[in-house]
């Protein structure tokens, strides 16, 4: 490339560059952001109208024309009945499409990928529904009518997903790809995506390759070449530039962890980039595939936010059921413990303390005090500890019985918290954990919680590094049966009196 050219790119890039901080070019990313948070529910909506809309109209077809292998039409009536039909339909309409990756949105760039899918959805559905007839022993409801709802629901779901394509593929314009790694490296992958036939397999566009060195960059304008944007140093620069949506990290043999680490820390201040990067073999058999496939060649999702995951959208959800019910059963049994708090200790009964929560940022957690009134008056911030004498003597059942903890339902009401995840960690704390452990800020990705995974398998005396192992392992691999488990699990932790 000419001295010319690369210039005139310069300065291209630099009014680009100018025109998004000036806000008058709003990133793909923060409009594709915005798009997915309110497509999900939409979706969800309109599947569940779906369903309804089809029973409907298969009780009408039936009811209205003659069709093969039936000996009647059958009465406008019983399509007004009560049917079981209607309420199992709608109790698993959503959970089947949703075990069959129909509200993954990488999947709904891909032309064409949803329908067999749907249509094994809807098959499954009336397998159910005639299962629950047989073994319920009524055999009055007309089977044709399921075959009609079943086509008529995959008709109306899949027509939701088209209409979602165009919305998340606006104008022909697919998700913005950039590779990093070494021409070589990238090859066979650029191959795949650089050809207009990546669009509509994959719903993806192919930006170019952004090379680790300077070494490596810049070569020859060529069809079968990767056009390179620039090098990793300048990546943010590369990513708000060029208005990137996804980065596929394609690493060399030796330089997997540097690059990717490199990655993430360059574009650690960029909102709403995805990031994904090549598996080894190794990293296969350990790892969770994204939804995002390049024909044969799986990648692994980097969570840069896994709280956006729609098990974690379900999960604030029933935070907020479960806490309410929860604060109501626990009313008496606070009461009396806020009675003896106050006739043994001087000081108020609420005790409040500022931690550290989602994103990083400080809230106030509640709980009832255990300590004596200014406990940290003369000594400032100090981790508890067995045995410590601080504490009072109702404190310490409080403590032992984990009632101390129940006023933080107010902060799963009030949205600082959730009841699975993280511990939140005092600021002072927080502050050193986070400078002498690798990865420590992680635990900020989603809300603290009342219990977590290490609360429940490790000990009072378990280390920070290992704890953080837990959370992180509980943020990267989370499910609702997961913080169902943990639930229990933690049930079983306050009878034995153990844990952290």
């Amino acid at each position: 490339m000419q001295a010319g050219e690369l210039s005139a790119r310069a300065s291209h890039d630099g009014a680009l560059l100018a025109a998004h901080a000036a806000g008058r070019i709003r990133p793909r990313r923060a409009r594709r952001r915005a798009l997915e948070r309110w497509l999900l529910p939409a979706l969800a909506a309109c599947d569940l109208a779906a369903a309804l809309v089809a029973y409907g109209l298969a009780f009408l077809v039936r009811s209205s024309l003659p069709l093969p292998l039936t000996a009647a039409l059958l009465p406008n009536e019983v399509g007004w009945q009560p049917h079981a039909a209607l309420a199992l339909v709608l109790l698993t309409q959503l959970p089947l499409l949703y075990v069959l990756g129909l509200y993954d949105v990488p999947r709904l760039r891909a032309h064409g990928a949803s329908l067999a899918r749907i249509v094994a959805a809807c098959t499954v559905q009336v397998l159910l529904v005639t299962a629950w007839y047989f073994f319920a022993g009524e055999i009055a409801f007309p089977r044709s009518v399921l075959l009609l709802h079943a086509c008529a629901n995959a008709a109306l779901v899949y027509a939701s997903r088209r209409v979602a394509r165009v919305a998340v593929v606006p104008h022909g314009g697919g998700l913005r790809v950039a590779l990093i790694g070494a021409p070589g490296d990238v090859a066979e992958l650029h191959a795949q995506l650089a050809g207009p036939a990546a669009l509509g397999r994959h719903g993806v566009s192919l930006v170019g390759v952004v090379v680790p060195s300077h070494a490596a960059s810049v070569p020859a304008e060529d069809a079968d070449v990767p056009r390179v944007l620039g090098t990793l140093r300048s990546l943010a620069r590369l990513v708000r530039v060029h208005d990137v949506e996804q980065l596929i990290v394609v690493p060399g043999p030796g330089a997997r962890d540097d690059l990717l680490e490199a990655v993430l820390r360059a574009t650690a201040g960029v909102a709403g980039l995805r990031v994904a990067v090549v598996p080894s073999v190794y990293e296969l058999r350990v790892g969770r595939l994204a939804s995002l496939r390049i024909d044969d060649v799986p990648l692994i999702e980097v969570a840069r936010d896994p709280a956006d995951a729609p098990s974690f959208r379900a999960k604030a959800v029933l935070d907020y059921l479960i806490a309410t019910v929860l604060l109501v059963v626990a009313l008496p049994v606070c009461a009396l413990a806020a009675l003896a708090i106050r006739v043994t200790s001087p000081g108020p009964v609420l005790f409040r303390q500022r931690r550290v929560g989602r994103g990083g940022h400080e809230f106030l957690i509640y709980k009832l005090r255990t300590m004596h009134d200014d406990a940290e008056h003369a000594t400032g911030p100090v981790l508890a500890s067995d045995g410590d004498s601080r504490v009072t003597a109702v404190g310490r059942f409080l403590r032992a019985t984990r009632i101390d903890e129940v006023p933080q339902l107010l902060n799963v009401l009030n949205g600082t918290m959730s009841l699975i995840g993280p511990r939140p960690e005092r600021p002072e704390f927080a502050e050193t954990l986070a400078r002498e452990i690798p990865g420590y800020a992680e635990r900020w990705l989603v809300k603290p919680g009342l219990s977590g995974l290490a609360q429940v398998r490790g000990e009072y005396h378990t280390s920070p590094a290992y704890k953080l192992k837990y959370d992180l392992a509980y943020i990267h691999n989370h499910t609702l049966l997961l913080d169902l488990r943990i639930m229990v699990e933690t049930l079983e932790t306050l009878l034995a009196r153990r844990g952290v």
